[in-house]
């Protein structure tokens, strides 16, 4: 189990009793926020007798009000409390009626410069633990502590893996008119730093661990079609990408999102949104989001997957084009013949299909039996009766991609494509390998030129 750790800052300040409120619930009419905050956190019901209350001092908060009687009046006696007249308990004694571990930091600097800022840092630092699961309070001590708490809390959650569970301030002064203090939970506030950098990841690099992560609670529905639509980039699921489903599933979601908790992550979503709204979520299928999910993958500097992405794609654009079944497989392979067999100019007396049959398996019984007996009857026969049917079948599917608009438009590109693929897949093993320039080089090269096609 983690290790909880309250920790605090104590200053110097007679401090005057105040109740302090969270909900509209009293925590307790103290002198120290450390109580009610410990009282509102429920430590003597939650937490463990090895859990622990972190108080921070300087040598003035300790000799005033760390240990009993440190509170002095203005002809130096001892100051009495005004309500029960004896004399003031310091907060090491007040602490003892919690039910958890009480320690401090003694002799920490003033923080005058930075320094004995830093100081303050290391020294707070060391004592956080592994997988700490930590609760600041930042009512008191100096106007710097804010920034000095977030960025301990980044830099603990990355060193050491802890958990911020709590960041409270206490609020005296709105006592004069609501007639109680307020216990304020500024916890938000990291939260936001941390959906910040979540979402920066994400935009930046493409990375979507983080966000996945900070959305798994407060928004599972999207954390979880986020996930896979992103690993259908990384593994190249190119039917996953044509139907879009996640695609369309984020947009919708993000479309809903209620951020009225911490309203600034509102402007954050939209950010993220922003990624998404270049592609479509119109249709069942959509070519469109082939080509959009090989920019994302070039954008975030995974050439492989975009370049793998990107070829199908166009071999999927094509079978749509000329209304062949893009899933089949059979269909994809006269798709990618068609290219190949127009970029070299190939007369149809040397296309694959025909040189790789044999004529007793395209060639009808009828159209043999005719050639070994009279020959020159044959060139009546029509083509239907002269082929095989299935033969038949792909032939005309081989003549129709040959000529088709949409197979002169793209061969080029896939041209270029395939080279760069080659090389990739085969992590440069070949004669003429690219270097990482050149291929970065043609990869720009392909991309501006599909932006031109599209």
């Amino acid at each position: 189990m983690a290790r909880k750790v309250f920790i605090s800052f104590l200053g110097g300040t007679n401090y005057q009793y105040c109740d302090y409120w969270k909900d509209g619930k009293s925590f307790g009419d103290v002198r120290f926020i450390q109580e009610a905050t410990l009282n509102y956190l429920n430590v003597n019901q939650n937490w463990k007798s090895d859990d622990l209350a972190l108080i921070l001092l300087t040598k003035g908060a300790e000799s005033s009000n760390w240990i009993d009687n440190g509170q002095k009046d203005r002809e130096g006696n001892i100051a009495i409390d005004v309500r029960t007249q004896s004399t003031l308990e310091g907060l090491s004694t007040r602490l003892k009626r919690f039910k958890i571990k009480t320690d401090s930091i003694n002799n920490l600097p003033d923080g005058n410069d930075e320094t004995e800022i830093w100081t303050i840092f290391e020294r707070v630092f060391e004592r956080i633990e592994a997988n700490d699961e930590l609760y600041f309070d930042i009512t008191h001590g100096f106007r710097y502590l804010p920034m000095l708490v977030l960025v301990l809390c980044s830099y603990s959650k990355f060193l050491k893996n802890i958990t911020v569970k709590n960041i409270t301030y206490g609020n005296f002064e709105v006592a004069r008119d609501l007639g109680h203090g307020l216990i304020v939970d500024l916890l938000p506030l990291t939260q936001l730093q941390d959906w910040t950098y979540a979402a920066g990841q994400y935009l930046d690099s493409g990375n979507v661990n983080k966000l996945v992560e900070m959305s798994h609670n407060k928004y599972p529905t999207f954390a979880q079609n986020l996930k896979d639509a992103i690993a259908d980039f990384h593994a190249c699921r190119g039917i996953s990408i044509i139907e879009s489903y996640n695609l369309k599933e984020i947009k919708s979601i993000m479309a809903t999102m209620d951020t009225s908790d911490i309203p600034p992550l509102k402007f954050i979503f939209e950010k993220v949104k922003s990624d998404f709204d270049k592609f479509n979520d119109a249709d069942i299928q959509n070519v469109k989001n082939g080509y959009e999910s090989a920019k994302w993958c070039y954008n975030n500097q995974l050439y492989q997957q975009a370049i793998t992405i990107l070829i199908e794609t166009v071999i999927t654009d094509i079978c749509i084009s000329e209304k062949l079944d893009w899933k089949r497989r059979k269909h994809r392979d006269i798709a990618s013949n068609a290219l190949f067999i127009v970029s070299k100019s190939t007369p149809e007396n040397g296309w694959k299909i025909v040189t790789d049959t044999k004529d007793s398996d395209k060639y009808t019984n009828e159209y043999l039996e005719r050639m070994n007996t009279s020959p020159e009857s044959c060139e009546s026969i029509s083509e239907n009766e002269k082929y095989k049917g299935k033969y038949f079948e792909d032939l005309s599917l081989y003549r129709q991609l040959v000529k088709s608009k949409r197979v002169s438009e793209l061969v080029e590109l896939s041209t270029m494509i395939k080279d760069v693929r080659d090389d990739i897949d085969h992590a440069g093993m070949r004669d003429n390998a690219k270097s990482f320039m050149e291929i970065e080089d043609s990869l720009y090269n392909i991309f501006t030129m599909l932006n031109t096609i599209l």
